[in-house]
C-alpha cells in the first residue's frame, strides 16, 4: 500500500504544470520602447521584453533574424521583472525580433515583434525628399556634410551653469569648476547643473536635445519629462536650416530638470511643413529615448507663432506625439488669408484708395494698428510667389523664373507641401487653396457708415487678386478645388478634431494688437472655436499678458502644464481620453490674464466678454472677418449667394450695375460650410510609400 501511495504522488509530480509565463503569470512580451514597430528608424530600436516573475532572466533569449542580441538586454532598473536592450543592426524595411524561454523546464513561450525600419535620413511618412536641397551643418560645429542628405557626426557636449547665470564649456563633464551653480529641479533634487548636449543630423535636420547630467552621467537630475521646441516663422524649404549649439539649452526649462528638444526642420522659418515637422518630432524623440533608454513620462511642446501652428496640427493629425502642448502667439493653422488679403489691400492703398483716411482704413481692415498689414505683406506674403518666396541660402540659378527657368525650385508653401497638395496637371504646378472669390472687402465698414457705397465698389473693384505666379492681377483668385478637399481632408486645416481634443492646451498670449505685430490676439479665440468644433473645448486655457505681466503668466503656464500632465499619467483608467484630460485639469487652469503690473485675474476668454480681461486686451478683427467671415468659420473658399441689391441702402442704377458686374455668380455666404470642407478623414496619414 505504502508503495503504491508514493507511486501516486510521483506521477502527480509529474503533470504539475510549470510556473504560468508573463509579465507577472502572463505571457512573454515584447514591445517597442522607442517608436511605433513600423515606423523605426536608423537601425536600431529600444525594446523590452515583459519576463514572467518564476522566470529567471538568464533564460530568455532574445533574436533579431537569426542573430542573437540577447546580450543588448540587461534588468530594467524600475522593474525587476523586465529587460530592457538597445537592438542595433536593423536592416531597412522589414525585421522580427523574438524573445523566447530556453530549458525544457519550461513550456514553450515565445512572442514576435515585426519591425519596420526606415533611413535615419527619412522620410518615414512626409513623402519624397524636397529637391534640390541645400546643407548647411558647414555653419554649424558639426561641420561639413558626409553625404548628400545633409548627413553629419553626432557629437556630445557638456556644458554647466555658473554662478553668474550663463552657460559655460565644460571639457571634463566629471569636473566640478569654482563657479558651478546647481539647481532643485521640480521634483525635488538638489544637483549640480551640468548639461548633456547630444548634436547631429536626423531626417535631413540639424538636431539637439540637452539634459541634466551632475556628475557626467546623463539624465542625472533629469525628471523624467521632455519639453519639445517649436521654432517660428514660413518657410518654403530646400534647405536643411541651422540651429545654434545653444538652441536647446533653456534655463527655465532645463533648471527644473526638463530634457529639451528640437530640430532645424521644427522650425516653420526654414520649411512651413506641418507633416515633416511632425515626422522630424517623431524621429527625434526616438533618438532621444534610445539615448536615455527611458521613454519620458510625457512630452509637451513650446513654440511661437509659426511654432505653435506646428504643436496644433501635429496634435490634431500625429496624436501621441505629444501629449499636451503650449503654443504661444498662437495662429490656429497656416490657412491665413492675412498675408495675402494685406498685399492687395497695401497696393489698394498705395493706388486708388490713397484718399482714404487712416481711420477708414483701419474699418476696412480691421487691425488695431494700420501698419500691421504692412507687416503682413513684408514678412509673409512672398510665400505665395514661387520667385519671391526662396531662402537666400537657395542659389538663384536652382530657383523658378517663369522665363529663364520654368523647371527650377518654386518657392511657395504649397510646393514645399507638393507631397500633400499633389500637382495641377494643367500647370505642372502644386495645387493650391489661394482664393478671394466673392469676399467682399470692407462690408462692415460700408454697414456701420465708416465708407461710402462708391468707396467699398471702387475697393472691391480694384483689390484684384493672384496669378498662377502669386503675382497681383485684376481678377480674383481662384483655389484648386482638390486642393480644398486635401486641405481639410489631411488636416492642413484645424478642425480641433483627431487628436486635438486628447491633450491639454495653454494657449499663451503677449498681447501687441495696438503694435504693428502680425500676431493678432483674434486668433485664439479662433482656436477655442476651432476646439468647441471638435469637441467641448474645455482641455483649453487662454491666458493673457501684456508688460511685466509675461514672465509671471509664463512661469505659471510651466508649473501648470507640469501638473496637468502628471495627472493625467496618473490615470491608468480605460476611460476615454478626452474625458480624462479633463478630469487631470487643476483647478488653477482657468482662463486668465496678467496686468502690465503682473498681477493675475481669472476671466474667461469669450469673445463678447466684458469682463476685465477682455477689457484690458481687447481682440480686433481681420480683413476677412471685416468682410463677414465668422469667427467660427473653417471656410477657405467661400460658397456663394445671389447678390441682393437691397442689403447696400439705397443704391443708384449705376451703383447697382457696378455691383453686379462686381459679383456675377453672386457674394460670400458664410452661413454655410467653405467649398471642399469636410471633417478629418483619418490621423497618421502617410504620403509615402
Amino acid at each position: 500500500m505504502r508503495k503504491a501511495v508514493l507511486l501516486a504522488m510521483g506521477l502527480a509530480l509529474l503533470v504539475v504544470p510549470p510556473p504560468a509565463l508573463g509579465h507577472g503569470f502572463g505571457h512573454l512580451s515584447l514591445e517597442s520602447l522607442s517608436a511605433d514597430p513600423g515606423r523605426v528608424t536608423g537601425g536600431d530600436v529600444l525594446a523590452a521584453v515583459d519576463v514572467p516573475r518564476f522566470v529567471p532572466a538568464s533564460k530568455v533569449a532574445v533574436t533579431l533574424g537569426r542573430r542573437d542580441v540577447t546580450d543588448s538586454f540587461s534588468a530594467d532598473p524600475a522593474d525587476p521583472d523586465r529587460l530592457v536592450g538597445l537592438v542595433s543592426g536593423l536592416r531597412d524595411g522589414r525585421n522580427t525580433l523574438e524573445a523566447s524561454v530556453r530549458g525544457h523546464w519550461f513550456r514553450h513561450e515565445e512572442d514576435e515583434l515585426h519591425l519596420f525600419n526606415h533611413p535615419i535620413t527619412g522620410p518615414v511618412f512626409s513623402g519624397p525628399h524636397q529637391t534640390p536641397f541645400i546643407c548647411q551643418t558647414a555653419g554649424t560645429d558639426l561641420g561639413p556634410p558626409t553625404d548628400s542628405d545633409c548627413s553629419a557626426p553626432t557629437r556630445v557636449d557638456y556644458v554647466y551653469r555658473s554662478t553668474a547665470n550663463t552657460f559655460k564649456p565644460l571639457a571634463n563633464p566629471t569636473d566640478r569648476p569654482d563657479d558651478l551653480a546647481q539647481t532643485t529641479t521640480r521634483d525635488g533634487r538638489t544637483v549640480d547643473y551640468v548639461v548633456r548636449v547630444e548634436s547631429g543630423t536626423i531626417n535631413r535636420a540639424v538636431y539637439r536635445f540637452a539634459v541634466l547630467a551632475a556628475g557626467g552621467e546623463a539624465g542625472n537630475g533629469w525628471n523624467d519629462r521632455l519639453v519639445y521646441e517649436f521654432g517660428g516663422g514660413c518657410g518654403t524649404g530646400y534647405h536643411q536650416g541651422t540651429l545654434g549649439s545653444g538652441a536647446v539649452l533653456d534655463n527655465q526649462m532645463l533648471s527644473r530638470g526638463f530634457a529639451v528638444a528640437s530640430a532645424s526642420l521644427n522650425t516653420f522659418g526654414v520649411a512651413c511643413n506641418d507633416v515633416l515637422s511632425a515626422e522630424t518630432l517623431m524621429m527625434v524623440k526616438e533618438r532621444f529615448i534610445e539615448a536615455m533608454r527611458t521613454v519620458p513620462v510625457w512630452t509637451t511642446g513650446w513654440g511661437g507663432s509659426g511654432g505653435a501652428i506646428q504643436q496644433i496640427e501635429i496634435a490634431q493629425n500625429y496624436p501621441g506625439l505629444l501629449d499636451g502642448i503650449m503654443p504661444s502667439a498662437t495662429f490656429q493653422d497656416a490657412q491665413l488669408a492675412e498675408p495675402t488679403d494685406c498685399r492687395l489691400l497695401n497696393r489698394y492703398f498705395a493706388g486708388p484708395g490713397a484718399s482714404l483716411t487712416a481711420a477708414q482704413r483701419t474699418a476696412i481692415m480691421g487691425f488695431r494698428n494700420n501698419n500691421t498689414c504692412v507687416s503682413w505683406d513684408l514678412a509673409f506674403a512672398n510665400v505665395i510667389a514661387p520667385d519671391l518666396g526662396c531662402d537666400p541660402v537657395l542659389p538663384v540659378e536652382l530657383r523658378y523664373n517663369a522665363v529663364t527657368n520654368p523647371t527650377g525650385a518654386r518657392c511657395t508653401v504649397w510646393d514645399s507641401m507638393v507631397n500633400v497638395y499633389g500637382r495641377d496637371p494643367a500647370t505642372g504646378f502644386a495645387r493650391r487653396t489661394l482664393d478671394n472669390v466673392g469676399v467682399q472687402y470692407g462690408l462692415q465698414a460700408l454697414q456701420e457708415g465708416q465708407i461710402t457705397v462708391d468707396q467699398f465698389l471702387d475697393l472691391n473693384e480694384n483689390i484684384g487678386g493672384y496669378d498662377n505666379d502669386g503675382h497681383p492681377r485684376p481678377e480674383r483668385a481662384v483655389a484648386d478645388r482638390k486642393a480644398l478637399r486635401i486641405a481639410y481632408r489631411t488636416g492642413r486645416v484645424d478642425q480641433g478634431e483627431g487628436g486635438l481634443p486628447q491633450v491639454p492646451i495653454i494657449d499663451l498670449r503677449g498681447y501687441t494688437d495696438p503694435t504693428p505685430d502680425i500676431h493678432m490676439y483674434i486668433h485664439s479665440y479662433v482656436l477655442k472655436e476651432r476646439l468647441r468644433h471638435g469637441g467641448s473645448g474645455e482641455n483649453l486655457v487662454m491666458w493673457r499678458a501684456g508688460g511685466a505681466g509675461v514672465a509671471p503668466m509664463t512661469t505659471a503656464a510651466i508649473d501648470l502644464m507640469a501638473d496637468w500632465l502628471d495627472n493625467l499619467a496618473a490615470d491608468h483608467s480605460h476611460r476615454w481620453k478626452s474625458r480624462k484630460v479633463l478630469d487631470a485639469k487643476p483647478d488653477t487652469a482657468v482662463d486668465a490674464c496678467w496686468t502690465p503690473a503682473g498681477e493675475r485675474i481669472d476671466d474667461p476668454a469669450e469673445i463678447d466678454s466684458t469682463g476685465p480681461c477682455t477689457q484690458l486686451y481687447t481682440p480686433f478683427r481681420t480683413p476677412r472677418m471685416r468682410a463677414g467671415q465668422p469667427l467660427d468659420s473653417l471656410a477657405i473658399k467661400c460658397r456663394l449667394r445671389r447678390l441682393d441689391p437691397g442689403e447696400y441702402g439705397a443704391l443708384t442704377p449705376d451703383q447697382e450695375q457696378r455691383l453686379a458686374a462686381l459679383y456675377p455668380d453672386g457674394v460670400c455666404d458664410y452661413s454655410r460650410s467653405g467649398v471642399g470642407e469636410r471633417p478629418l478623414a483619418r490621423t497618421w496619414i502617410s504620403y509615402g510609400d
